[in-house]
């Protein structure tokens, strides 16, 4: 399995040499930040290209609070059009591959004008993006956040069928805002599962805790992984290296026992 862990922009540096002391892939989070992004962004480049020189697989997660790119208010469009060009232009200038963005749709709003509408100005906003990272040979991958099942995710990248845009499963989000298990989110993604954040919870809560420590069924969504994307990056997303740590010896063994 392709595995990686995420890197907190305060423990890049000991993040990094975990991912070359482990052989697994590394998530950069530095660029999800709006002051990240206004304040020294060109050292802040330099500052991870140093950092994850030879670390393999690179991942970059966009900016996602409070940005709705299927908003009716173009102002606000805009707003997130000029976030994630910053933050994707700094990705691939580290050398990130897969350039990782929230869905954020609004489960609350339930009509149908509303789910149609978000899917047109979804590949709207995000075909552009799609075409841009491809060219430079990385790909953008949709993640769920809100969303109760996988069939936004499945609508908005059949409409897009672009090779550049994909999709992200996080675990820990279905677990706390889906009742569908893991593994029906991962066969219905299937071909178009690139990327996947693994972590646990409560069920209640998004903890972002190791492996084992919450609800989730390891054995049948790892299974459901190596079955229906076994070419995915699979970062675990835990809060800090030490979890991230634990999470990577718990899923190792889980994959050893299977």
């Amino acid at each position: 399995m392709r595995l990686a862990i995420n890197a907190l922009e305060d423990e890049l540096a000991p993040a990094a040499a975990a991912c070359l002391r482990e052989g697994v892939g590394i998530e950069v989070t530095a660029f999800a930040f709006p002051d990240r992004l206004d304040d020294g962004l060109g050292e802040r480049i330099q500052a991870h290209r140093e950092a994850i020189e030879g670390v393999d697989d690179v991942s970059s997660h966009g900016p996602f609070m409070d940005l709705y790119v299927t908003s009716v208010d173009p102002a606000v469009v805009d707003v997130c059009r000029r976030r994630h060009e910053q933050a994707l232009e700094a990705s691939l200038a580290v050398g990130a591959t897969i350039y990782v963005a929230h869905m954020n749709s609004i489960p609350l709003i339930r009509n149908a004008r509303y789910r149609d509408r978000f899917v047109d100005a979804c590949v709207a906003f995000w075909t552009p993006f799609a075409e841009h990272a491809w060219e430079n040979g990385a790909t953008i991958v949709l993640e769920n956040l809100w969303e109760p099942d996988p069939s936004l995710h499945v609508a908005v990248l059949d409409a897009a069928d672009h090779p550049g845009l994909g999709a992200s499963f996080d675990n820990g989000h279905a677990l706390v805002f889906s009742d569908v298990a893991a593994r029906e989110w991962i066969e219905a993604l299937e071909e178009d599962l690139l990327h996947v954040h693994l972590h646990d919870n409560d069920g209640a809560l998004d903890q972002h805790m190791p492996a084992g420590r919450g609800v989730e069924d390891w054995p049948a969504l790892l299974s459901a992984l190596q079955d229906h994307a076994p070419d995915a990056m699979v970062v675990l997303e835990c809060d800090g290296l030490e979890p991230n740590l634990e999470c990577l010896r718990a899923v190792r063994g889980l994959l050893r026992g299977r």
